[in-house]
């Protein structure tokens, strides 16, 4: 090998060394890959307030002397009680043998309310028809209603005199409704009769008072 090709070969292998040198350099501030590499401008763009919020104060942090939230309980709502006084609450069973009852009640502080509600006892019977379908056969249908013989009848009288003041009950002309409800309103010193047949009742009586 001549002397010039020594030279020029000798010269290749410093131009790959100092190559390789230069890829282990920094990178240079402008590579996108370097944090620090975004320029002034860039980083306040990214930094940029639109202006939809408020600057405000931040809430102060409780402290140990700091007093503590006060809490208060709902109003608590009563429940409504019944402004009468319950004078009598009683099933009763009417028959032959045991006919009526009457009590006296001097009422003072009206109103009276007397309610009922009456079982009477209940008769079934047995019907032949002809059916309407099919092949028309002849059928039995059982039908059950009250008892003829079944009522019930609430008399409030003026105690001294008799005086039939209030009336009202179940059957023998009063209807078929087996509840009912009986207000009066008069001050007076009462005899209050229960009378009735064939039917199982439930009276209760209020007052405004004793």
């Amino acid at each position: 090998m001549s002397k010039v090709y020594k030279s020029l070969f000798a010269a290749a292998v410093m131009i790959l060394v100092l190559a390789s040198a230069g890829c282990a350099e920094m990178p240079a501030s402008n590579d996108p890959g370097w944090s620090g590499g975004l320029s002034p401008e860039e980083q306040a763009g990214d930094d940029d307030d639109p202006g939809y919020l408020t600057p405000a104060t931040p809430y102060p942090t409780a402290t140990g002397s700091m007093a503590g939230p006060t809490l208060s309980r709902p109003t608590e709502t009563q429940p409504t009680q019944d402004p009468y006084v319950t004078l009598f609450n009683k099933t009763i069973e009417f028959s032959p043998a045991h006919p009526r009852d009457a009590y006296s009640f001097n009422l003072t502080a009206p109103p009276l309310i007397i309610e009922f509600d009456v079982e009477p006892k209940m008769i079934t019977r047995e019907k032949r028809t002809t059916s309407d379908y099919g092949s028309k056969k002849d059928i039995v249908v059982k039908q059950e209603y009250p008892s003829e013989d079944s009522w019930f009848l609430v008399t409030v009288r003026e105690r001294e005199s008799g005086k039939i003041v209030a009336e009202d009950g179940f059957g023998k002309g009063f209807g078929t409704a087996t509840d009912k409800r009986m207000y009066l309103g008069k001050y007076g010193d009462y005899l209050i009769e229960l009378s009735g047949n064939e039917a199982k009742v439930h009276v209760t009586m209020r007052a405004g008072g004793v």
